[in-house]
């Protein structure tokens, strides 16, 4: 399959708005939807924010484009975070989605790996990024890209706390 890596731009506005809420129902509401999770996807994924996202400075969002179709993307913070205090500042992995039917491709891979060419141009050796506690697949895809768990942090959407890992990863 061939992928072409790209940045985005407000012409994937409607494209990126509905592939990130669809991945992201799909990686929390396994028992299906509930009022708070549509809500939150409504409005953190609308086409406003997605904008918002795109032309932010701070960050930088990266497209897998197959056959003019959008199948993945990638969204780096370019300002350092500290998630845990044992790990120094450092670029986060915020956004990595891709959609279902284009899993176990190789695209996933793919896209780490233009993340980690702009990381090393930041000049940055260490990238950390976290993934829900039950997404197993996602969790197994990290580890066998190099990725090691340090610890935990919660997702809060409303009264609910959603246990996420924290992984970080060596760049060479």
């Amino acid at each position: 399959m061939e992928v072409i890596i790209r940045e985005a731009t407000l012409k994937d506005l409607s494209n990126l708005a509905v592939l990130k809420q669809q991945v992201w129902i799909s990686t929390y509401a396994t028992d299906g939807l509930i009022q708070k999770f549509s809500d939150h996807v409504l409005s953190e994924y609308s086409t406003e924010n997605v904008r918002k996202s795109i032309l932010d400075k701070n960050k930088l969002t990266l497209l897998a484009i197959s056959k003019n179709c959008l199948i993945a993307c990638v969204e780096i913070l370019l300002i350092p975070q500290r998630p845990v205090k044992k790990l120094e500042p450092s670029i986060e992995i915020s956004t990595f989605y891709v959609l279902e039917r284009f899993q176990g491709f190789g695209i996933g891979k793919k896209l780490l790996i233009e993340c980690f060419k702009v990381i090393k141009q930041l000049k940055h050796n260490e990238v950390w990024l976290t993934v829900y506690y039950k997404n197993q697949k996602a969790i197994d895809f990290y580890q066998k890209q190099g990725f090691k768990l340090i610890g935990e942090m919660d997702f809060v959407l409303g009264e609910d706390n959603h246990k996420n890992y924290i992984m970080v990863k060596e760049i060479e």
